[in-house]
This record gives structure tokens, sequence and C-alpha cells, in this order.
């Protein structure tokens, strides 16, 4: 069981993740939209998990995965919710998670909803795994969430699981409930009175969660009653830009969600990918970079977007970027293309 007054970025010996793992900002937003009708006050919460409110106003945003768990621990804290992840988890339907979930609304079976989800979980959220194992007449599904041991991702974990078991209720009945459920290490206070759970058997401190359930269950149709998005008039969610899960991409990744607001250290990069920055920069010298040159990269290229699509002058640009003399983005933009920011403006055509 964890200890409730636990660190979030919880030290640990794992094996080191091949990238940064990202979410899509419709994965939180069950959880802002909870706190929000609770009366919770958001930006102070949000500065503290180092997101961006205004990346929540785009529900295919990629958001850092840890800044999650932070985010979701910090607000369960604060509150004092334990069981905050399980009573948001039961409010919140899958098919709402943005462009995933409006392709999963397309399933017509318990075994096309699951097998659509496990093939595209990654489009949700990079290195969350679910797979299915037999068990004689019953099938269990498992889930595998990233990131090292704490509170935040056991929240996380719960959340995730939850808002299966109610998924699956959605096909088969209201009523129905998995057969064993077994409980990820430190989920065991995290359910209030376990009554989502019915009657199932609970096995605890499992190395990740699962729950069984028959295999004859996986040909249930959806309810008649469920509409599909395109039956509603409504548009479809628009697929947003690919996760990355190379090593570089994802710190570059990273960078462009930091750089809005301030000037990222390698300290802050690394606590938010979930190591030390010792082991971020020799990661990083692997791909041959260092993490000045990539942050140099990350915001030159930032840069030219800006200058190309918008009108916003070159100071206001570079606030944008976490410059706080626009003479010293003038000179590394320079440095890295041969030309000023307005003179590089100057020259793409159908700019001015």
């Amino acid at each position: 069981m964890l200890d409730k007054d636990q660190v979030f970025y919880t030290r640990c010996r794992t094996k080191p993740v091949a990238f940064v793992p990202f979410a899509r900002a419709s994965a939180v937003a069950p959880f802002v939209d909870f706190l929000q009708s609770i009366g919770t006050p958001m930006t102070r919460l949000l500065n503290k998990a180092q997101i961006s409110s205004s990346q929540l106003d785009d529900p295919e945003a990629l958001l850092p995965v840890l800044s999650i768990y932070r985010f979701i621990e910090l607000a369960s804290r604060q509150e004092k919710i334990r069981d905050i992840s399980a009573l948001v988890g039961e409010q919140t339907s899958a098919f709402d998670l943005g462009a995933f979930g409006a392709t999963l609304q397309n399933a017509s079976t318990v075994s096309e909803y699951l097998r659509t989800g496990i093939r595209l979980i990654g489009a949700l959220s990079s290195g969350e795994r679910f797979w299915i194992s037999e068990e004689a007449d019953n099938v269990r599904l498992n889930q595998h969430l990233p990131g090292p041991p704490g509170l935040g991702r056991c929240l996380a974990d719960v959340y995730t699981l939850v808002i299966t078991i109610s998924m699956l209720r959605q096909f088969i009945d209201a009523a129905w409930n998995p057969g064993e459920v077994r409980l990820l290490a430190g989920n065991e206070d995290l359910f209030g009175d376990r009554r989502m759970f019915g009657n199932a058997q609970i096995v605890t401190g499992a190395p990740y969660s699962s729950f069984t359930f028959p295999r004859s269950l996986l040909q249930r149709s959806k309810p008649e009653t469920r509409t599909n998005v395109a039956d509603t008039g409504r548009a479809s969610p628009v697929p947003g830009e690919p996760i990355p899960v190379g090593f570089k991409a994802s710190v570059e990744q990273l960078l462009i969600t930091l750089v809005g607001d301030q000037n990222p250290t390698i300290e802050l990069a690394a606590e938010i990918a979930g190591m030390s920055p010792r082991t971020l920069q020799r990661r990083l010298a692997g791909s041959g970079y260092t993490f000045t040159g990539l942050l140099a990269e990350t915001r030159t290229g930032l840069a030219k977007d800006w200058l190309i699509d918008s009108d916003a002058p070159v100071a206001e640009i570079a606030a944008s970027l976490g410059y706080s003399d626009p003479s010293n983005f003038t000179r590394a933009f320079r440095r890295l293309t041969g030309l000023s920011p307005q003179r590089y403006r100057q020259s793409r055509p159908g700019t001015h």
C-alpha cells in the first residue's frame, strides 16, 4: 500500500522508457470538469503540474503523462478526495475521449470495442498498453500505464480501469460485474467502498490491473439506443498530430509544451520526463544532441511557424518563446537560420 504522503516523483529502479510518454488533453478533461463542478480553483493546480490552461482548449493537444499524473494527485490531496479517480471514471464515457472515442463508437460488439481500443490506445496515450489473455471459459483484460510508481500513476490506473468496466456495462448490462478484479499494488484504498465492482472477487498487490469476464460476452452487441457521432449530425473530432514515440522527438514535444510560458531548464524537463538531468543529457547525446541545442532548435522551429502563419510582432513571438529580451531571440534565430526573424518573414512567399 502506498503511503498517503508519498512524493509524486518516486525514484525507483525501472527499465528506462524509450520515449517521453504523452496523452491527449481529452483524457484529463473529465477531471477538470469534475473539479470545476465542485468549485476547485484550477489555475494553481495546473501551474504546479506544468500544464497550460490553453492546452486544455484542444482535446487533441499533447500533455506529458507525468504532468497529468501530478495534476490528478495534487487535486486528490488538495480536495481530500482519495477516490477521485473512481468518481470521475464512473462519470466518463470513453466515447467522449476525442477522436479516439469517436472511433470506438463504431464498434458493434464487446470484442470489436476492446480490439479497437487495444489497437488504437497509442493514439490517445503513448506507452499505455491493453491486452487480452485467455483463462478457460473466461478472458482477462489487462492494462499497464507508463511511468514510475507513485500515487499519481495509481490514480490514473484506477481512472482507466473504472472507465473500461463502466463501458462494458453499456454493452452487457448496467448490473454486470467482472468475475475477478486484480488491482495494481497501491490502488487498494483508491476506490472508496468498491461498490463499482459489485460481488467481484478482489485481488490486491498485482503488478498491473486486470479483470475477467466470460468469453461468451465478447459477442454481446451494443444496445440500439447508443448512437454514433455520425448519426447525431455533429462533426466528428479531428484526429490530432501523431504522438511522438522516438526519444529525441518526444523530448522535442516536451519542450514545445514548456517554452510558451518560461525558459525551460534541463532540471524541469528531466523531472517531467521522469528521469534525472544526467540521464536526459546522456540519452540526448546518444541521439547526437545536447539539451541546449535541442531547445534552440525547437524554439527556432516554432518561431518559423509563427513568423509565417501570423502577423504577431517579433517581440511578441520572442516573449511567447520564453525570451526576456527580443535581441537574444534575434541572435539565436540568426545563428540557426542565417537570417533575422524579420528578414525570414519577408523571404517567405505569401507573407509580409
